[in-house]
């Protein structure tokens, strides 16, 4: 179960919308329509009927970490050179958010690479606590605005009727749930690395990506690209949004984004590598309360000339790059080059073949 969605980045064009389980519309057709409807409504395990893609919020998990590392830059509470140290994960007393092995410490490009928690963590400690600031929540509401301006936590308007917002939490819920003055960077660290609060569709999180390729816009994604006897669609679907970050900055995150996925041991994307396409990309795996963790990846490509973001996330899918990042991959050469190289016709056949319905 979960969804895949592809924008065109310079356009805001949907190029692939799939959720998964689906079902057969010639169910819908005919007399029998009314029954086969209703059957497919009672489906309560694998909901046929709800489009994920639109309508499932989810925790982005470490896909967020570039819009963090983006925030920071902009913020001016680290550059490129800013190195933190992990053991393992963030400790905050008893409570440790875990990382996995890797060496240390690590500077901001290959925090993106190795997607270090704790290196994500520290920034957003920098950035809440940053004394420029009165208080936290003031840092807070700074950071949150930067957040929304990448389409997340409201809908982003295109032209669907069932499209849900997500949710990036405003400051006073913390004020209602904690009291106000009570709270700080260390009681929302798990914003840090997408998670706690924060829930965003795969619709929104491929247009997050489609963002960080324009290097700092985007085009309301949408389906439609022209009506016959029409000169031009709604001038919306036209109009750049843009973020109040620095091209500069964007550049940088690519270039994290990158080595994510080509640079060398210890990259959490390879799985989505092309040998002539440059993908930038970044791994998610999501925490599930209910199973098995989600598989989540976005991506764009190729670097300096994007033709397509991305969006993958697979329930159940454990690590992002198990199995959200080579079917990104897949999709992305497929798209790129009309074909997939028969040196990776094995990753194509194991995705084909996996079954994570019965695997949870």
């Amino acid at each position: 179960m979960g969804s895949v969605v592809a924008i065109e980045p310079s356009t805001g064009e949907i190029l692939s919308l799939i959720s998964a389980p689906s079902y057969d519309p010639e169910l819908l057709v005919g007399r029998e329509r009314t029954v086969n409807y209703r059957l497919l409504q009672r489906d309560t395990l694998y909901k046929p009927l709800f489009n994920r893609a639109l309508m499932a919020n989810y925790p982005p998990g470490s896909t967020f970490k570039p819009v963090q590392a983006l925030i920071g830059l902009q913020e001016g509470v680290i550059n490129t050179s800013s190195s933190f140290s992990c053991a393992m994960g963030y400790r905050i007393g008893r409570r440790v958010l875990g990382c996995h092995d890797h060496r240390s410490p690590l500077n901001l490009l290959e925090g993106i690479q190795h997607s270090c928690n704790a290196y994500f963590c520290n920034v957003y400690r920098r950035i809440i606590e940053n004394p420029k600031y009165s208080n936290s929540e003031e840092a807070y509401n700074r950071w949150r605005n930067y957040v929304v301006q990448f389409g997340l936590g409201s809908k982003l308007q295109g032209d669907f009727t069932n499209e849900l917002r997500g949710n990036v939490a405003p400051s006073t819920y913390y004020d209602r749930y904690f009291g106000r003055n009570h709270w700080n960077a260390l009681t929302t660290i798990s914003l840090s690395i997408g998670q706690g609060e924060l829930m965003i569709t795969p619709l929104q999180m491929a247009n997050m990506a489609a963002t960080i390729a324009n290097r700092g816009y985007y085009i309301i994604p949408h389906v439609l690209r022209n009506i016959e006897g029409i000169d031009t669609i709604e001038h919306r679907f036209y109009e750049k949004h843009v973020v109040d970050i620095d091209t500069a900055n964007f550049n940088l995150v690519a270039t994290g984004m990158s080595l994510a996925v080509n640079g060398g041991p210890g990259s959490t994307a390879t799985s989505a590598r092309i040998s002539n396409i440059e993908v930038c990309g970044k791994t998610g795996t999501a925490e599930n309360p209910h199973g098995k963790d989600h598989s989540v990846f976005v991506a764009f490509a190729p670097k300096d000339n994007p033709k397509i973001a991305i969006a993958v996330y697979v329930e159940h899918g454990e690590w992002g790059a198990s199995y959200a990042a080579p079917i990104a991959g897949l999709m992305i050469e497929k798209y790129l080059n009309d074909t997939i190289a028969p040196n990776r016709k094995w990753i194509e056949a194991r995705m084909l073949n996996s079954n994570l319905l019965t695997s949870k």
